[in-house]
């Protein structure tokens, strides 16, 4: 089954919170996170306004979507906000093809990074982003990554298990 990526339209916004819950269901065998499993996701009005800002990509197998990944740009920076694949089609590089998109974009607009904030210890979170070439940052204080964590804080996310990550812009990119 080959699957597109493509800039998310405003006509998917509707679609993408069901696959953030189904991707979600991955943390309900994570011991300590089963919680987020059953937790908020993200508006349908939030993707409507990333969308909007052309930084929102989503996979589409067959007529279906299958995945997204939005993001914010900042300064020199895009931030990957969410990545989600739907259960039934993780584990076949889709959400690779949805960094690579979202990276594309940002070097095409001369940005100098890609990051985002990840859980450090689960497989699919920063060791799998590890391998696509991001890298463990110091999240400075008054730095907006140190802001990011922070909030993810008091949201209950425990700030011993979560990270900022960076990828640099190549210099021939």
């Amino acid at each position: 089954m080959s699957t597109l990526i493509r800039p998310a339209r405003p006509e998917d916004a509707a679609l993408l919170p069901a696959i953030e819950r189904s991707a979600g269901a991955l943390f309900r065998a994570a011991p300590g996170l089963e919680w987020i499993a059953d937790d908020a996701v993200m508006s349908e009005a939030d993707h409507l306004r990333l969308i909007a800002q052309g930084t929102s990509w989503v996979a589409q197998a067959s007529d279906q979507l299958c995945g997204f990944l939005c993001a914010e740009r900042f300064e020199d920076a895009l931030h990957v906000r969410e990545l989600a694949v739907d259960a039934g089609h993780q584990r076949m590089g889709i959400g690779r093809a949805l960094v690579q998109a979202a990276c594309g974009h940002a070097w095409a607009a001369g940005l100098a990074a890609v990051t985002l904030t990840t859980f450090r210890d689960l497989a699919w979170n920063a060791p799998w982003y590890a391998r696509l070439g991001f890298r463990e940052v110091q999240a400075m204080p008054g730095s907006r990554l140190h802001a990011v964590l922070a909030a993810e804080a008091s949201h209950g996310l425990p700030v011993e298990r979560r990270v900022a990550m960076r990828l640099h812009r190549a210099p021939d990119a």
